[in-house]
């Protein structure tokens, strides 16, 4: 028998009957897996750390020490038997005493993708739906229904209302106050404020010059001219746009719970 075919669990974990567990999984000290729960291939399930309800945990993750993923979402009037999930990707990373909460409603599900690190203590509320290849810093927190695409960055201490939005490769600075969405490919903080294009995080995607540059076109027209947003979309509905500008856009002009952050004004203008 191979190694990554092994299962290893610490005498003082608890696995429900019912617990599925793949090949090369690890359980800790005192872990505990409930009976609804299915674990990945080459999972690590490290000490005292819950993986409880109905949660689907892709192959290769890390549940880190303390972490709870699956629990009851935080609503005073959430029935705990209500049928809902979590449902998780692969090569995931949630570190010490993350919080990660099922759906609030009968069916629904709390949907996480792929290659996310979520640093200590940062929580993830119901049916928040999160793509791929995302940091979560520490404390960072998530409420229920927001929306984080691929590539995002958001800083430690941020708390997000419940149905924000955040774009691809957004960068959010930490301790901001974020109650409006954000969109892709900028620098947001303070209290749902735009700083400009995340250009370092830009560069370091790979997207060619011609197209950051059309971005900055597509951000002055919207952020920073003498038009209102709608004005700024319809006039921008009249030009060919890249790919990325034509995705910031599409953001913009996509039905919105909590509207728009808005750029910061400057002293003096």
């Amino acid at each position: 028998m191979s190694a990554r075919s092994e299962v290893q669990i610490h005498p003082t974990a608890i696995i429900e009957d019912g617990a599925i567990l793949g090949p090369g999984v690890f359980i800790g000290p005192y872990a505990i897996v409930g009976p609804h729960a299915t674990i990945g291939a080459g999972c690590r399930i490290e000490a005292h750390a819950q993986v409880v309800n109905e949660v689907h945990l892709g192959e290769d993750c890390l549940v880190g020490r303390g972490a709870i993923l699956g629990d009851h979402p935080q609503s005073i009037s959430f029935d705990p038997a209500t049928p809902s999930s979590l449902r998780i990707g692969a090569r995931n990373q949630f570190r010490e005493h993350v919080t990660v909460h099922r759906g609030a409603k009968e069916g629904s599900a709390t949907i996480i993708g792929s290659d996310n690190y979520f640093m200590v203590g940062s929580h993830v509320g119901h049916d928040a739906v999160i793509g791929d290849r995302n940091i979560i810093a520490n404390a960072c927190l998530l409420g229920g229904h927001v929306v984080v695409g691929n590539r995002a960055f958001l800083g430690g201490g941020a708390g997000f209302h419940q149905f924000t939005r955040v774009g691809d490769l957004a960068m959010v600075q930490g301790n901001a106050i974020v109650n409006r969405d954000v969109p892709p490919y900028v620098i947001a903080g303070a209290q749902s404020q735009l700083f400009g294009l995340n250009t370092i995080g830009l560069r370091r995607a790979g997207i060619p010059p011609e197209h950051r540059d059309d971005l900055k076109r597509a951000f002055h027209l919207v952020f920073r001219g003498d038009l209102n947003l709608s004005q700024a979309l319809a006039q921008a509905a009249s030009r060919e746009w890249s790919e990325e500008a034509g995705r910031l856009l599409e953001f913009l002009r996509a039905s919105s719970h909590q509207g728009i952050c808005r750029v910061r004004v400057r002293s003096g203008e």
